[in-house]
């Protein structure tokens, strides 16, 4: 019998992304573009089903996100490995299947993951040299053994310095979680790095990832954390964790920066230029918790949460003056609720 086979190719191009340093237009500008192309795959799928019912579909991804689709009536597997081979065949790295017909492909990720007989974590198909120091609640604690560089220009440097109060604190923040919300959120690593540059940018932290799902990794950089005055450590290894844990947990709820349900609730646009601070609250604009926050949805989102977790009381103390933020926590409570039910009363409790 012969099958009939449409094939479509779409190529996109995907930096890696931090979500300290990403701002509106560039990434609104691509989430558009790949969401309309989804889709336009989903309509087609569906047009050519009602024709016939043995219609299926296949879209395959790259590690940088780039896309190949199928579409036909042979048997899913062989329409999956038929668009496998278009992103092998065109030179793809780490071809994977993310939707079979249209249902999302369930063994579908991009977490990190650690091999200990190479003293490895594979991240995004590059080998970070790396050493298990600590594991808590499900999560790893790991230190750069080598220095490493990708292939976006993401560095992290072998970590030669005293880290044991840092690993304190991030133990502490990260047993604030339920074991059950931890391992449904998305991180799994937490990486201790002497420095950190992103192309020339250098962060307290940062949780790179794929477009949209983070590979599970947060990246402290100690030589930045120990330019802060003594005092100013603490909470500022609280804020900048919290703040790119949220980031991790975002890409397992939403689609980031096309998150309509959350933008809504603005009534003030987000900001056409970089604003930047340090973990302070600062709501001289209502329905933002901080000049940061201001900057894009995501941003928006982390910044919020972070303060939620970190400084807990001053954070209730502005909502009784911000109906939008109001609105925006009760419904990131709601989210982080699906992610476990344990986030419940006794969690926030348990901060005051």
């Amino acid at each position: 019998m012969k099958f009939i086979f449409i094939v479509l190719l779409i190529s996109l191009n995907i930096n890696f992304a931090y979500g300290s340093k990403n701002h509106n237009s560039d990434n609104r500008e691509f989430y558009d573009n790949r969401t309309k192309f989804i889709k336009s795959y989903i309509e087609d799928l569906k047009k050519k089903k009602k024709l016939n019912n043995k219609f299926k579909g296949s879209v395959v991804e790259t590690v940088w996100g780039k896309i190949y689709t199928r579409l036909g009536t042979d048997t899913q597997a062989n329409i999956d490995k038929a668009a496998l081979a278009d992103c092998e065949k065109d030179g793809g790295v780490d071809c994977l299947v993310r939707f079979r017909s249209l249902k999302k492909n369930p063994k579908y990720n991009r977490y990190a993951r650690y091999y200990s007989s190479k003293n490895s974590l594979k991240v995004l198909d590059e080998f970070f040299p790396s050493k298990k120091v600590y594991s808590t609640n499900g999560i790893d604690i790991l230190i750069a053994t080598k220095d490493f560089k990708n292939k976006k220009n993401f560095i992290c440097t072998k970590s030669t310095s005293n880290f044991r109060d840092e690993l304190n604190v991030l133990r502490k923040e990260i047993e604030l979680y339920p074991v059950s919300f931890l391992k449904n959120s998305g991180l799994k690593y937490v990486m201790i790095c002497e420095k950190i540059s992103d192309n020339g940018v250098v962060p307290v932290g940062v949780a790179p990832g794929h477009f949209d799902q983070s590979p599970g990794v947060f990246y402290i950089n100690i030589s930045e954390v120990n330019s802060f005055k003594k005092k100013e450590k603490v909470g500022i290894i609280k804020h900048v964790f919290h703040h790119e844990f949220y980031h991790v947990i975002d890409t397992a709820l939403t689609k980031i920066y096309l998150d309509d349900e959350w933008n809504k609730l603005n009534k003030q646009n987000y900001s056409d230029e970089l604003l930047i601070d340090r973990n302070v609250i600062d709501n001289t604009v209502k329905g933002y918790i901080s000049k940061y926050a201001r900057n894009n949805s995501a941003e928006d989102k982390a910044e919020l949460f972070s303060f939620m977790i970190s400084q807990h009381k001053k954070f209730k103390k502005t909502l009784a003056n911000d109906e939008i933020l109001l609105k925006k926590s009760k419904l990131m409570i709601k989210r982080l609720k699906g992610i476990s039910k344990e986030i419940d009363k006794n969690f926030w409790k348990k901060l005051n």
